[in-house]
Order: C-alpha cells, then sequence, then structure tokens
C-alpha cells in the first residue's frame, strides 16, 4: 500500500514535466514559423533589389565597353578613356554602396528574427516548472541592448566602408587629373616645339629667297685693270 501512495503523485509529476516540456518546445516552432512569414516579404524585397543592382552593372559595363570603342576612334584618346573609366568607377562605387546597405539590412533582420525566437523561447517557460526556467533567463542576453550593439556596428561598418569608396574614388580622380595636365603640358611644349621648327624654317626659307633675289640684281663686277684704255 505504501508503494502505491507515492506511486500516483510521482506519476503526476512525471506527467506535467512532460507536458511543460511539450509547451517548451511547440512554441518555438511556431515562433520561427511566424517570423519566417514575417520576412518574407522583406527578403523578396531585398532580392528584388538585388536583382535590380545586378542588372544595372551589367547595363553599365555594357555601356562602358560602347564608351570606350568610340573613344579609339578620336583624336585624344586617352583623355577620352580616362573620362569614360572614371564615371566607371563613380558607378560601380554607388552600386557596391547599395549591396553593402542591402546586406546589412540582411543581418539587421536575422539578428532581430534571433532575438525574437529567444524572446518567444522565453516567454513560453512556465516559472514553476523546476529550476531550469530562471536560470535560463539569466544565461540569455539582453535582447534590447544586444540589438542596438548589432546595429551601431552595422551602421559604423557601412559608413567605414563609404568613407573608404569614396576617398579610393577621390583618390583616382586626382591621379587622373594630374596625369591629364601632364599630358595637357607636353602636348603644349610638343605643339610649340613644332610651331618653332617651323618658324625657323619659315626664316631660312626667307633669308634664302632674300639672297638669291639679291644675288640677281647685283651686277657682276668688273675684272681688275679692265676699265683702262690702251693709247
Amino acid at each position: 500500500m505504501s508503494g502505491t501512495r507515492w506511486f500516483g503523485p510521482v506519476l503526476a509529476l512525471v506527467a506535467g514535466w512532460g507536458f511543460a516540456v511539450a509547451a517548451i518546445a511547440q512554441p518555438s516552432l511556431g515562433s520561427e514559423g511566424v517570423a519566417g512569414q514575417q520576412h518574407a516579404p522583406l527578403t523578396a524585397a531585398r532580392e528584388a533589389e538585388h536583382d535590380r543592382v545586378r542588372q544595372e552593372r551589367e547595363v553599365l559595363n555594357a555601356r562602358r565597353q560602347r564608351d570606350e570603342s568610340v573613344c579609339y576612334r578620336r583624336f585624344m584618346v586617352e583623355d577620352c578613356l580616362r573620362g569614360v573609366r572614371a564615371q566607371a568607377r563613380d558607378d560601380e562605387a554607388r552600386l557596391r554602396v547599395r549591396e553593402i546597405e542591402l546586406n546589412d539590412a540582411e543581418r539587421k533582420e536575422k539578428a532581430a528574427a534571433r532575438l525574437k525566437s529567444i524572446e518567444d523561447k522565453q516567454r513560453a517557460v512556465p516559472q514553476g516548472v523546476g529550476t531550469q526556467g530562471p536560470v535560463l533567463r539569466r544565461a540569455l542576453p539582453e535582447p534590447k541592448a544586444d540589438k542596438g550593439l548589432r546595429d551601431s556596428q552595422a551602421a559604423q561598418r557601412a559608413e567605414h566602408q563609404r568613407s573608404k569608396l569614396q576617398q579610393r574614388s577621390r583618390e583616382q580622380a586626382a591621379r587622373e587629373r594630374a596625369e591629364s595636365e601632364r599630358a595637357a603640358r607636353a602636348r603644349v611644349r610638343h605643339a610649340q616645339r613644332l610651331e618653332a621648327a617651323q618658324q625657323r624654317r619659315e626664316r631660312v626659307a626667307q633669308s634664302e629667297a632674300e639672297a638669291a633675289l639679291q644675288g640677281r640684281k647685283r651686277p657682276a663686277p668688273l675684272p681688275a685693270g679692265s676699265a683702262v684704255v690702251s693709247p
């Protein structure tokens, strides 16, 4: 009889523990499913934006190739190519910034989904089941603080990447301006040398023409003694 008296409460305790474990597991699956459904439209929009970036990059690459082929038919080939390539770098930097922003948004959404799942699991833990509930609550991080920190870090990374791309673009533009100025000065010096050489040729030709003209007008001198008449 004594065994029967304690067997009933033990069985009830085991059954209660089983129901509690089932209650913990079921909401976690449901919360993840709901989170996935909530983030599905955002994911689709982000993928569509990635596709637009890829398509725009293909269009810009095709335009760059077309513009470069036009440059090769012009007189100032190098200047034309530098302008086309500088524009291509600016376009690529703009697309890269958009990709970075999309990737940061994706990381933020995934972090928010994980935090939402953790919060749902915390709320699903029964307060009076053993001692694991309070221990689990103490072991989990503070969701709001972690989310704010991650958002701040992601924003700092994006800003740093944008600044680096802009600095790189400015440095490249400065190098191209300096190279263009050197090329322009070299062309001016070459034109000046050609003009000076042409002027020298003209002076020499003019001198030779004047000398030839003077030679035709001047009478030939008489031989010595030819002016003396014999008696």
